[in-house]
């Protein structure tokens, strides 16, 4: 299904239990919210894999991992949460960020105000997106999502357990909970581990690059994915496969 509303449909027109596995950050968790609150179908239940970008960006920066000169925060999830999220990383880290959209025009702009934050000595937040991102962000859908969710901490792939970086169903939600309501059959799901040589979990954070990987563009190509990196269009390695070259 492309999203919730095609899973909706599905569950209108089948007896059996539909589970969505609902994913993404900020962006996608309202439209989730919004789904609960508009009385879906009996047989509809929700697997929350939702997850929030500043406390994963606050563990790339405690983990210490790798030296960091400044950040180009994601314009769609800051049309959600706003500025103020990243205000306090920056006062907190003392590390530049600036907000970008996403055409290749905002992406230099992005990179160039941070390059005079650093050569200034600054470190605070701006808006390179300002036409799309207000300060305050979408007020009413963060009311929706604090409606629906609560707050967890929740393991990322490559990382530990992040605190507070995950949304999971609230109580109220339990019936629509697919942990709870199928909890006996996914309890016996184990995680799987990472394909044997895939380097993966340290690109995402930054440790090593794709070309590192001695799968990447040999036995690891878009066409025939071994690792999570390339499955996706989004993925690091697929990107760099498809346009460093």
């Amino acid at each position: 299904v492309y999203s919730i509303e095609d899973a909706i449909e599905i569950a209108k027109k089948r007896d059996k239990d539909v589970v969505f596995m609902a994913v993404g950050f900020e962006t996608t968790a309202p439209s989730t919210a919004v789904t609960l609150l508009s009385d879906p179908p009996d047989n509809f239940y929700i697997l929350s894999c939702h997850r929030l970008i500043p406390p994963a960006v606050k563990a790339i920066l405690e983990m210490g991992e790798i030296r960091l000169d400044g950040f180009i925060e994601p314009g769609h999830v800051s049309t959600i949460i706003g500025v103020e999220p990243f205000i306090e990383i920056s006062e907190r880290y003392k590390i530049p960020q600036v907000i970008a959209g996403f055409e290749p025009l905002d992406v230099l702009t992005a990179v160039i105000m941070l390059i005079e934050q650093i050569e200034n000595g600054e470190s605070k937040v701006e808006n390179e997106y300002a036409r799309s991102v207000k300060f305050e962000g979408n007020i009413r859908a963060k009311k929706i999502m604090q409606e629906v969710f609560d707050v967890v901490d929740m393991k990322w792939r490559g990382f530990p357990v992040i605190e507070k970086s995950g949304l999971e169903l609230r109580k109220k939600f339990e019936n629509r909970n697919a942990r709870k309501v199928f909890e006996d059959i996914l309890s016996g799901i184990e995680e799987g581990e990472e394909p044997k040589g895939c380097r993966c979990s340290e690109i995402l954070r930054g440790v090593a690059k794709p070309r590192d990987c001695r799968l990447f563009g040999k036995i690891c190509t878009p066409s025939h994915p071994v690792g999570p990196c390339m499955v996706s269009k989004e993925g690091s390695c697929y990107i760099e496969f498809r346009y460093s070259r």
